[in-house]
């Protein structure tokens, strides 16, 4: 254990006994052995000078008048100063009664009288000892949780500013936007984000980056920054393959031990009502046309990041007026559920189909369902779904 931890003062110990020739006795030994002392004649004199010293152990004699040690020790068990304090009795009764009623209220070890030199040594050095490792362990605790209460503070205000990165809902002619972001912790490896390069092109991605916690929250946080800006030198964000190649030379698994991303990006050039889009490593998105049928896209790209040089390949489609896509996560439909079966992208696909509406309230209750999948409220992936209407 580190030395910062251990508590190098010499051991108090508080001796409380109604006879004076039993306090000096025991304290002379206890002296003459390396320990500091403090005295008590009566159980009233006793709480009141382990309140005040906090010993780090007590020998509490058990016949004494008006409070015998019994009610001490009680007492001090009810004090949040003494509490954790050990209490050895010191004892004229060898019976088993009186010994157990002794650990009852509290005591933690027991020396009969007369007394001998070496077994006071002996039980006193080890409850002392005792008592020194659960002060260091719970030092220790304290420190921990204290770094941890820090952590969890620091995190909250990652994941505000995280947050603070997501775009704004879009309600206009051209277009609406809708979305649902549920991280498993503060901080995710989901992301997302849209945004106008230009007065005819929207822009709109999705990724995921592998693992959760601290260390996929700040690939996501570089990530999406550098979306966000168009801070990749030489690349037409209108061509969705260039991006991938540009990120593919930024996001090298082998310089970033190993971490990678997948990832969905579309561009839809609002006169023409063309789309461009294509896929690295991600599932493919859902586009519902007007008229309720559905096809997926997806472009079968490898991950970014996975190989030195990759020829990424993009598609190219015509938009109907009202048609609505939807890009998500695989958080939203890889679930095993607490029946063991196993939901699948279809069954996502059927779930959006049969209930989404004009207000996208269907994101909000598919977060809700699959919840209720899971047999319980706390669920195992990030969750993310991003809708978009093409008017």
């Amino acid at each position: 254990m580190p030395d910062k931890y251990r508590n190098t003062k010499k051991p108090l110990i508080l001796i409380v006994d109604d006879v004076v020739r039993n306090l000096q006795i025991i304290g002379n030994h206890l002296i003459e052995t390396g320990y500091d002392i403090s005295l008590a004649m009566t159980g009233e004199q006793a709480l009141t000078t382990a309140k005040l010293i906090k010993p780090d152990l007590i020998l509490l004699d058990i016949m004494m008048p008006n409070m015998d040690g019994y009610e001490v020790c009680r007492q001090l068990k009810q004090m949040p100063e003494t509490a954790d304090v050990p209490v050895v009795f010191l004892t004229a009764k060898n019976d088993i009664d009186d010994i157990l009623k002794g650990f009852a209220v509290g005591g933690t070890d027991y020396i009969t009288k007369p007394f001998h030199k070496q077994e006071i040594k002996a039980r006193i050095k080890s409850q002392i000892e005792l008592k020194r490792s659960r002060d260091e362990l719970k030092s220790i605790a304290d420190e921990i949780n204290l770094l941890n209460n820090k952590l969890n503070t620091e995190l909250s205000i990652a994941a505000e500013y995280f947050r603070s990165l997501l775009p704004e809902k879009i309600d206009n002619k051209s277009i609406s936007t809708y979305w649902h972001y549920v991280p498993t912790q503060k901080l995710g490896g989901d992301a997302f984000g849209y945004f106008m390069l230009d007065e005819e092109n929207f822009v709109f991605y999705l990724f995921d980056v592998c693992g959760h916690g601290i260390a996929s929250g700040l690939y996501s946080v570089s990530l999406l920054n550098i979306l966000r800006f168009r801070n990749l030198p030489n690349t037409d964000f209108r061509q969705p393959k260039d991006v991938f190649s540009s990120l593919n030379k930024i996001f090298q698994t082998t310089e970033h031990h190993g971490m990678y991303f997948t990832i969905w990006y579309g561009v839809y050039n609002i006169p023409k009502r063309e789309l461009n889009y294509s896929a690295a490593g991600h599932h493919p998105s859902v586009l519902f046309k007007s008229d309720d049928s559905f096809c997926k896209l997806n472009e079968g790209n490898f991950i970014i990041g996975g190989m030195d040089e990759y020829n990424f390949k993009q598609e190219t489609l015509k938009i109907e007026p009202e048609s609505e896509l939807f890009v998500f996560s695989d958080g939203t439909f890889e679930i095993l559920t607490s029946d063991g079966t196993q939901w699948t992208i279809n069954d996502l696909i059927h779930f959006l189909d049969t209930r989404k509406d004009k207000k996208a309230s269907e994101l909000n209750n598919l977060h809700k369902y699959i919840l209720g999948m899971y047999g319980e409220t706390i669920q195992k992936d990030d969750f993310t779904i991003l809708k978009i209407v093409f008017h």
